[in-house]
């Protein structure tokens, strides 16, 4: 459930950065559009999680690090570690449900113009 919660978050937040355009509409207009279209993207295509590999794991090798301390040197040894792979969910449908939504934006004349600054207000 919190993995849906954040998809629709982050389905929300990366939609607020896209400009859309079609001559004669606002920016409200194109808002709401875009609302509409990621509403309907999104129950046409369902999420589809997969528990996936996000990050491999990897090896820090050691280290030993000294420093003068007066006149001696003194060392330290850091052993090496292993850090294990990072897994998540990840929903495979993200790219069809955009493809649905842009065509939606496509039918009611819009055209994707680029993304804008994130506005903080």
């Amino acid at each position: 459930m919190r993995a849906l919660r954040a998809l629709a978050v982050l389905l929300l937040l990366s939609a607020c950065a896209e400009v859309w355009e079609r001559p004669g509409a606002t920016e409200e207009e194109a808002e709401r559009t875009l609302a509409l279209c990621t509403a309907r993207a999104a129950r046409e295509v369902p999420p589809a999680l997969v528990w996936t590999m996000v990050e491999p794991p990897r090896w820090i090798p050691g280290e030993r690090v000294c420093r003068q301390v007066g006149d001696r040197l003194v060392c330290s040894y850091y052993p090496g570690r292993h850090i294990p792979a990072r897994f998540e969910w990840v929903d495979s449908a993200e790219g069809q449900r955009r493809a649905v939504r842009n065509a939606c934006m496509a039918e009611a004349g819009f055209s994707f113009r680029g993304l804008r600054p994130l506005r903080l207000h």
